[in-house]
């Protein structure tokens, strides 16, 4: 699997991510996708196999509970790396008499 230096470059100057971080981004998303993939492929297995739509229905489930917040929290991790360093005195809204409105 080759590097997409094009596509990490935009997560670089487009979030402000560093590198590595742009980097793992990437992968990140890669790797979502193939999992994605593999449960489409098991699914669509399951029905041809005359198995109607559970298989589906499982592989729905078994993603949104337990495949795909592990890779949010990932993404979540290096977003906050990110906002932390670009906004070092926090991103929320700010206390009345705190600097400039």
């Amino acid at each position: 699997m080759e590097d997409d230096r094009g596509g990490i470059e935009d997560y670089m100057h487009r979030y402000g991510y560093g590198p590595k971080e742009a980097e793992a981004v990437y992968r990140l998303k890669q790797a979502r996708n193939l999992f994605e993939e593999i449960y489409a492929a098991d699914a669509a297995a399951a029905a041809a196999a005359g198995k109607g739509n559970y298989g589906t229905l499982y592989n729905e489930i078994h993603l949104t509970a337990k495949v795909r917040p592990h890779f949010d929290a990932l993404e979540h991790l290096i977003e906050k790396r990110s906002l932390d360093r670009q906004y070092p005195e926090g991103w929320g809204r700010r206390q009345e008499g705190e600097g400039p409105e």
